[in-house]
Parts: C-alpha cells; sequence; structure tokens
C-alpha cells in the first residue's frame, strides 16, 4: 500500500541528498523482497548466481528468488545450492506470450510475492549485502530505483570461474573479493563515468532513465506498476525503455555502490554494440521522445508523442477551435498530438435540422479532425499523458505562435523545470513535466494543489504571453478565424544596432578588406531580421 504523502521524503529533481537510509550494520529490514533472474541457456552461470544469492545477508525468511527460464533448451534446473525460497519458472506456460529479457521479466514479476522487486541477471555473482544495500533505499523512498555496482570477469584475463562450491565457501569466509585471484575486473565504464560526472546522478537531467542499463537493479512494485512493467515485445534495449518509463512515473534514480557484484563475461552491447545500436533505434525512437536525434529519420508520428496539447472544445464555435488546433499541430515543433475534449458521444444519427442543430459546431469541428492521426477526439480529459514527456494544457480560446510549443519545451528542458505557467494569471495555458506530476503521486498531501506539489519537486516558471507567443482569439469575430489564426505579432526583434551599416576605408589597399566587412556586416544584418521574424 502507497504511504501518505507527508511520511515521503520529497525529492527535487533526481538530488537524492536529502534522503536518510539505514545503516547496514545492524539493521532489521521489514520488507519482502522478489529477485527476479531471466534466464536463457545459462545453467553455468545460473549456478553461480544463485550461489552467491544463497549467501545474502538479507534475512531468508523476507527473500525469494523466481528464476524465469526463456525457453533454455535444455530446460534449466535448480542447483543444489541455491537461496531456500527459490522456485523455477518457465516463460508461456501460464499463456504469457513474447519471448526474450523482457518477457522473461514479466513473467517472473508475474509469479513474485515481494513488496520490492530485484532484478539480477543469471550471469552474475553478487556479494553478500548486495540486495540488503539497494533495497534499504525503497524502505525509506518508495519512488527509488537503486543501481549495483558490478565489475566485468573474463575467464580469458582472469582465469577460470570457481564452481558453485567454492562461490558459496569464499562467501562463507568474508572474502568475496578474492574469488577471482584478487583481480578488480573491469568497470561499467559507460555508467560510472556518468555517475561521477552528475555527481552520483544528483545533478543528471531528464535523460538520466539512460542509466538504468542494467543486470542489476531494485525498487518497489508500485512504481513497477505504475510504469506498466517491462514491454515484451522488445528484444534488446527493454532496459533503456523501462527506465524512460519509470523516469515518466516519478522514479528517482539512485547509484548504490555498496551493491557489488561480479558480471561474468563481456555484456551482449559490449560485444556487438554498432549492431545493437542499430537494431534498438527504430524502437527507441518510437517509444522514447529523447534524445531528440533519434528522431531526425524514420516516420514523422510516433507512438509516444514529445508533447500532448489536451484541450477542451466547451461552446467554441468551429473557426475559433480550428484555428488554435491548427495553431499547434502546424508549429515549429511536429512532435506533439492533440486531445479535444468533448460531449463526442452525443453525436448519433438522430434525425435533426442541420442548420439550427444546437450540436452544429460540435459535429463540425469532429468532421474537421477526425482524420487526422495527430489528434484524439476524447469525452474525458485524460487524467494524464504518460508516457509522453510533456503536457500542454491550452484553452480553445488561445491560438499559438509557430515555436511557442517548441520555446516552452526548451525552457522546460533548459531549467529542468516541472510546471510553466503563461501569465497573466488565470491564462489556461500550462506547460507540466509528465515526471514532476508522477513524482506527485508519491508526496502530494490529500489537499495540496497539484502545481504547489510540482512546484515543490521540480520547480516552477511563469512566462508572458508575448514572450512565448500565445495569442488571445477571443479577441478576435469567428468569421475573422474561417482561413486560420492571424499571424500573431513579432517577438524579440535585434535592434539594428548590432548590425552597423558603414565601414571606413583608408585607402586603395583597404577595399578588398573593406568590401569582405560590408558583405559580412549585410549578412549579419539579415541574419537578426529574420530572427526577430
Amino acid at each position: 500500500m502507497r504511504e501518505a504523502g507527508n511520511s515521503v521524503p520529497r525529492v527535487r529533481r533526481n538530488d537524492w541528498s536529502s534522503v536518510v537510509v539505514p545503516d547496514l550494520d545492524g539493521w532489521r529490514p521489514s520488507r519482502t523482497v522478489s529477485v527476479v533472474v531471466p534466464a536463457f541457456d545459462c545453467q553455468r552461470t545460473l549456478d553461480l548466481t544463485l550461489a552467491s544469492l544463497s549467501r545474502q545477508t538479507y534475512p531468508a525468511d523476507l527473500l525469494e528468488v523466481v528464476v524465469a527460464d526463456d525457453g533454455s533448451d535444455p530446460p534449466l534446473t535448480l542447483p543444489a545450492i541455491r537461496p531456500p525460497g527459490t522456485r523455477l519458472v518457465r516463460v508461456g506456460e501460464d499463456g504469457e506470450t513474447g519471448w526474450g529479457r523482457a518477457a522473461a521479466l514479466r513473467c517472473g514479476v508475474a509469479h513474485s510475492n515481494g513488496e520490492i522487486l530485484h532484478w539480477l541477471d543469471a550471469d552474475m555473482v553478487v556479494f553478500p549485502e548486495h540486495i540488503a544495500a539497494q533495497v534499504r533505499w525503497q524502505h525509506v523512498l518508495p519512488y527509488a530505483v537503486t543501481l549495483g555496482y558490478k565489475r566485468f570477469v573474463d575467464p580469458d584475463t582472469h582465469g577460470p570461474w570457481p564452481s558453485a562450491d567454492t562461490v558459496a565457501q569464499v562467501l562463507d569466509r568474508g572474502a568475496a573479493a578474492d574469488l577471482f585471484g584478487g583481480s578488480a575486473g573491469e568497470p561499467h565504464t559507460y555508467v560510472e563515468r556518468y555517475v561521477n560526472q552528475t555527481d552520483q546522478l544528483r545533478l543528471a537531467d531528464h535523460h538520466v532513465f539512460k542509466i538504468h542499463v542494467g543486470a542489476t537493479a531494485a525498487l518497489r512494485r508500485e512504481l513497477y506498476e505504475a510504469a506498466g512493467g517491462f514491454d515484451a515485445q522488445l528484444r534488446l534495449g527493454e532496459d533503456t525503455e523501462f527506465g524512460y518509463r519509470l523516469a515518466q512515473a516519478g522514479a528517482v534514480f539512485v547509484p548504490e555502490p555498496a551493491a557489488r557484484s561480479w558480471h561474468l563475461g563481456r555484456t551482449h552491447v559490449m560485444r556487438a554494440r554498432e549492431q545493437i545500436a542499430r537494431w534498438n533505434r527504430p524502437f527507441f525512437a518510437d517509444r522514447i521522445p529523447y534524445p531528440r536525434n533519434w528522431r531526425k529519420v524514420g516516420g514523422t508520428s510516433w507512438s509516444v508523442p514529445l508533447a500532448e496539447v489536451v484541450m477542451t472544445v466547451g461552446d467554441e464555435p468551429l473557426e475559433r477551435v480550428r484555428a488554435a488546433v491548427d495553431s499547434a499541430l502546424r508549429g515549429t515543433e511536429q512532435d506533439i498530438r492533440v486531445t479535444l475534449v468533448g460531449p463526442w458521444d452525443q453525436l448519433d444519427d438522430t434525425r435533426v435540422r442541420v442548420l439550427t442543430d444546437p450540436l452544429r459546431d460540435l459535429r463540425l469541428i469532429a468532421a474537421t479532425y477526425r482524420g487526422e492521426p495527430r489528434v484524439r477526439l476524447a469525452t474525458d480529459e485524460p487524467a494524464t499523458v504518460f508516457p509522453a514527456p510533456y503536457r500542454l494544457d491550452l484553452s480553445a480560446r488561445y491560438g499559438l505562435a509557430p515555436d511557442a510549443v517548441r520555446r516552452l519545451i526548451d525552457l522546460a528542458d533548459r531549467h529542468q523545470t516541472g510546471v510553466i505557467r503563461v501569465d497573466p494569471p488565470g491564462t489556461p495555458v500550462t506547460l507540466w513535466r509528465t515526471a514532476a506530476v508522477g513524482r506527485t503521486r508519491w508526496v502530494r498531501h490529500p489537499d495540496e494543489p497539484l502545481v504547489d506539489a510540482v512546484s515543490s519537486v521540480a520547480g516552477h516558471q511563469d512566462v508572458t504571453a508575448e514572450a512565448v507567443g500565445v495569442l488571445d482569439l477571443a479577441r478576435f469575430d469567428p468569421a475573422d478565424l474561417a482561413n486560420g489564426m492571424p499571424r500573431p505579432p513579432r517577438r524579440g526583434r535585434a535592434p539594428a544596432a548590432l548590425a552597423p551599416t558603414t565601414v571606413e576605408v583608408a585607402g586603395v589597399r583597404s577595399l578588398a578588406k573593406a568590401t569582405v566587412a560590408v558583405a559580412w556586416m549585410a549578412g549579419r544584418r539579415a541574419r537578426a531580421t529574420l530572427r526577430g521574424r
């Protein structure tokens, strides 16, 4: 059950510094944990993984291990050395569809019971405190996603892998660091570099989800369900895609260096980086709007848009609604979707006088956009636009300048803002960051306004309608909007003083230089004029 908002720490953006977790020494956990191990044709390494899990410091009566066999041939079996609460399930035996790591994880989670989920790949050997070090965060912070640390060892470089008996004996002696001849192993360079560059992720921006690439991570079951679980249609890259949805659900990502482990061999990405990147890009581009360059090629409409514009039609006439919708659809930011909210269910086939029908404008609006793939007709306002990263609430009486949506999103990304409100107060144009709204699910008090809760976890900004490019369409007669929204006033024109128009010539020798200088200044003036327009 989710805790009350006033008992849950509020983390601002991804700065988890204010969260206090218990020391491992003497800590008495209270929550059940399910370790889900996706596995395929890996009996040898699975035996080592389970041997290391059998020596965890986390209480055995609070720990279960679910091994999800993803169609191994021959089928995997449970070894003698394993935690007492270990079960083996096979993907598909209960009607699950799909195959691959994502499908195995979904299957394992479905067969688990723990309050906290911890996935661990079947080629990992973990230190005894590995589970406890991560899940102590979920005891305190229900929206925390913890990431364990690992070192890569290869039999050709670091000596032969030990047996399951040896793993258990070495861990019993408290000598895990000696398992592979005392070698430190190879770090996960990309991950650790990003963690260090962002002050242990505390300064990370909205791209932080890309760090969710790993063989060991933990989170609360409620957060897993809020994010929708792993996408079983993905064959590769499922951890990155799920990390993106976790971020939109409000997750804070926490690296936990005390959760140490060995990774047996190199990862799939390390062995075939370019081929995997080529495979993943179309799937990522369709599901993840960030980074933006993923969508420079391919289609023009995606399963998950960058922003969803939510507009209530109300009693506004066709011309005003059409001008407002078109201003959003035809702006410089094309990666959007529009949800038009209205009583569309009232539009039946009952005979009416067409020209005096009280629902005449509603019918005309529906006819205008029913075939537009980027417009949805909804009878109820959506509670969330998850997993789209932004929601723009726009009244049907306001139109947008061509670059208004882009300006708002650029401003939000530059300052990592949770909500941007267009002044003057009361103007119903508001940009919401989905990740910040998702965070409030865990921390918001019952009577707390949403805007206050979002501001507390991600900040807010107020901007003027003129600065962004918002035009009040109610100032125009609907007939004046028959051909679309009027051109908005120019904003931010560069002053002419920035572009001098004359240059002194000292003599013939300077003529060539002067000609070049004049040409340069003329070009500068032209660019300034274009920017103003």
